[in-house]
């Protein structure tokens, strides 16, 4: 192939990444960031600033990385990210200038001013009913009571949604209005966030071609891209500031043990992702094991492996140590260490993986046809078991590892079924 035509094929990659990135990123702003709208802006905020100040629950507060990465880099980053219904009640709270005839023209036309009148009227004659009751036969402290309510004009906060929503907005307590103002330096935090998910989910589908081109075809390689992207959409209910970014890590480590490049660089890539996700980093230490076992004949071939495998496993777990024993010895757990039991009872911990990993499970037979996995696939089992004891594997996304690892064995799966050549299809 020209050198041409591959320049070509790599700007192809990276537009589709790109489009495809900013498809889900736009998805999670609108789901995940913004399902409780200008709340779940505050309570990731809120968690931002924590983490920072070393005050976040565990075991978040060890997954640092992500958090130092938007604080001096990514929120400086100008990306702008639509979530229309954030912006419209963030307008609707802080802004006369949007109450204007078409605005209210709008809130008419959903909530008519009949239907407040009546709301209104009806109210009043409970209102009443209630005074009555309360003040008996006195007739005086039924007016004393009926004043007393009717000073209190609540009857415009129903049939003026203007004046009354900017009343709130007015009255909120300053760090959720920090929050509702999207032009605040609190949202451009969150925006670095998102921006953080962009560029990462982009690196992850980059890593995942790279990674697929080792058993596939360019053509299989770019459907493993579209069909781990497709399934991403799952992890949406539980969605991590660092999921991924430590699934690039993650992609990198296979990367660096399959093209067997160097292994201070591997150590290094353990490092960082332990900045993320220290539990996942770990088992590119079996993965190594796995693959370079037959490698290494005699005693001094084992005893170097030996020696590498147990640094790759040392890393993750002494970073993991120094964090919750040295830098952040407060951090507590917001539930129980082992979800064991809630796991076994709760059905959606079956369901979900089940979906999430259906497509790969189906092809699980492929995978002894190709040398790296039949070597290494043995580190699904205690990863799978781990998540299960103290993790909850209906937040699929715990599960990535696992799908980004097996999607080449089902695209190779799929392809026999699906032929690439028209004459066999």
């Amino acid at each position: 192939m020209s050198d041409r035509k591959k320049l070509s094929r790599r700007l192809l990659l990276l537009i589709v990444a790109a489009i495809l990135s900013y498809i889900f990123t736009s998805m999670t702003v609108w789901s995940t960031d913004g399902k409780y709208l200008f709340l779940s802006r505050y309570l990731r905020i809120n968690q931002h600033e924590r983490a920072i100040s070393g005050k976040n629950f565990a075991p978040d507060q060890y997954r640092f990385g992500s958090y130092y990465l938007v604080e001096y880099f990514f929120k400086y980053i100008p990306i702008p990210w639509l979530d229309e219904n954030t912006a419209e009640v963030s307008k609707m709270l802080l802004s006369a200038g949007y109450w204007t005839d078409e605005a209210r023209g709008m809130v008419d036309a959903y909530f008519p001013l009949q239907e407040r009148e009546k709301i209104v009227s009806d109210l009043e004659v409970t209102i009443n009913e209630t005074i009555d009751g309360i003040a008996g036969k006195s007739i005086l402290l039924q007016n004393a009571l009926k004043a007393m309510v009717g000073s209190l004009n609540w009857q415009t906060y129903i049939t003026e949604p203007a004046s009354t929503l900017l009343l709130v907005g007015e009255n909120l307590p300053d760090d959720l209005r920090l929050a509702v103002d999207i032009t605040s330096e609190e949202n451009r935090t969150l925006n670095g966030h998102i921006t953080a998910r962009f560029f990462f989910n982009i690196l992850t589908i980059l890593l995942l071609y790279t990674f697929g081109r080792h058993f596939l075809s360019p053509a299989m390689s770019l459907l493993s891209v579209l069909l781990f992207q497709s399934i991403m959409p799952l992890t949406t209910m539980y969605f991590g500031w660092e999921t991924f970014h430590a699934a690039a890590l993650f992609l990198a480590g296979l990367l660096l043990i399959i093209e067997r490049r160097s292994f201070a660089t591997l150590c290094l890539v353990i490092f960082l992702g332990s900045t993320f996700r220290a539990d996942h980093m770990v088992f590119l230490s079996l993965i190594l094991l796995g693959f370079d076992y037959g490698r290494h004949p005699g005693k001094a071939g084992k005893l170097l492996l030996s020696l590498k495998v147990l640094t790759t496993f040392a890393i993750p777990v002494a970073f993991t140590l120094l964090s919750s024993r040295l830098l952040y010895p407060q951090a507590e757990y917001s539930v129980d260490l082992v979800q064991l039991w809630y796991n076994l009872t709760y059905p959606w911990s079956w369901i979900f993986p089940f979906l999430f990993l259906s497509i790969p499970l189906i092809f699980y037979d492929s995978i002894g046809e190709e040398d790296f996995f039949r070597k290494t696939w043995f580190w699904i089992v205690p990863f799978v078991a781990m998540n299960y004891i103290v993790a909850r594997p209906a937040e699929v996304r715990l599960l990535i590892p696992v799908l980004l690892y097996t999607i080449p064995v089902a695209v190779k799966g799929l392809s026999k079924f699906f032929p690439a050549d028209v004459s066999k299809a």
